[in-house]
């Protein structure tokens, strides 16, 4: 009898926790299968190749616009590229393998974008990050993601709600209500004194797998980009001698892609501190920036690459190093935006 007694008490102790953590869970969506965090409003990237693989899922047909990136393209805001119904499908440490594999994902459960936003950070040129990529496995498989009682049955999945309630989130911006990204005003400042070289190998030939990318979605308007990167950041490229090869690789993408924007360019942006946390990483006034000129609108931010000789775009970058060195205004004169992204 006593043994039947605890049993039951043991199976309702049990079944309490299960259905806790399940509600809490639901409230606080880490994955992102519904609305997100109705208790703070703040989501945060706890796994973001699948939350937001879970937010397409929601509605395939909606989204007439994606994105696709690492961190730095995480910061792109759909809604200042209304009309279009874009989807920011750009994740942390993502690579242009996954961004195939996700195009290959996309276009199986429907996707028919009209325009492509691509983030090509200059990694990407680097045949090392091959090795990088890791998609979970039902992109892999074209699946659809697991569903979500059996995610929110999972341990990981109570961790990240209780981290999202307690606001103890490791990672210096969140997601808001609409599931676009915030910088935390406590996210820092940039250091210059703790950069540290990273010597690589950029092959301009790896273009290849950007015109890869391009291929599956051929009807849609293709928008490349390089993210703002400091100036201390160019400087040390120049000076380990990876410039040229840099200039070169991403100049290609201009071969492949309708539009290329490059936001890298030292400027009076990139040439100060207090408007970034890690120098590859910018604010919120930067980031609207970007996507607002990505978006076809006038900004003296950022050069236009189409139509520019290989020899214009490495003076770019000359004239840009020679101001920041000298301490004034790095801004380089460039060419404004095209017309309009339809």
């Amino acid at each position: 009898m006593r043994m039947d007694r605890y049993l039951k008490q043991w199976a309702v102790a049990t079944a309490a926790l299960v259905l806790g953590a399940l509600a809490l869970n639901l409230l606080v969506d880490p994955l992102w299968y519904g609305r997100g965090n109705r208790l703070t409003g703040r989501n945060y990237e706890f796994n973001e190749r699948v939350s937001k693989a879970n937010l397409f899922f929601q509605d395939p047909a909606r989204y007439d616009c994606i994105i696709l990136g690492s961190s730095t393209s995480t910061i792109v805001r759909p809604s200042l590229l209304e009309p279009h119904r874009c989807l920011n499908l750009a994740f942390s440490a993502g690579v242009v393998g996954e961004f195939l594999s996700y195009a290959r994902w996309l276009r199986a459960h429907g996707a028919k974008p009209s325009l492509v936003i691509v983030g090509a950070d200059f990694v990407n040129f680097d045949p090392r990050v091959d090795a990088q990529v890791d998609v979970p496995d039902f992109v892999a498989r074209s699946e659809a993601p697991p569903p979500r009682w059996k995610s929110y049955l999972s341990l990981d999945a109570l961790l990240w709600s209780m981290l999202a309630v307690l606001d103890q989130s490791p990672y210096p911006k969140f997601y808001d209500e609409r599931f676009e990204v915030v910088v935390r005003p406590d996210a820092g400042t940039f250091d210059p004194e703790g950069l540290r070289s990273s010597p690589r190998t950029l092959e301009p030939a790896r273009v290849a797998r950007f015109r890869e990318l391009r291929d599956l979605f051929p009807e849609a308007r293709f928008v490349g980009w390089m993210p703002p990167l400091s100036a201390w950041h160019v400087a040390e490229l120049e000076r380990t001698g990876v410039l040229p090869d840099y200039l070169r690789s991403l100049h290609a993408l201009t071969s492949v892609f309708d539009e290329v924007y490059d936001f890298a360019v030292p400027s009076d942006v990139t040439s100060h501190t207090g408007n970034t946390y890690d120098g590859r990483h910018y604010g919120n006034e930067v980031n609207a920036r970007v996507t607002r000129r990505l978006a076809g609108h006038e900004d003296t931010f950022g050069a236009q690459v189409n139509g520019l000789p290989l020899e214009s775009y490495r003076a770019l970058y000359d004239e840009g190093l020679r101001r920041f060195r000298a301490g004034g205004d790095a801004s380089p004169s460039a060419p404004v935006s095209g017309p309009p992204v339809p």
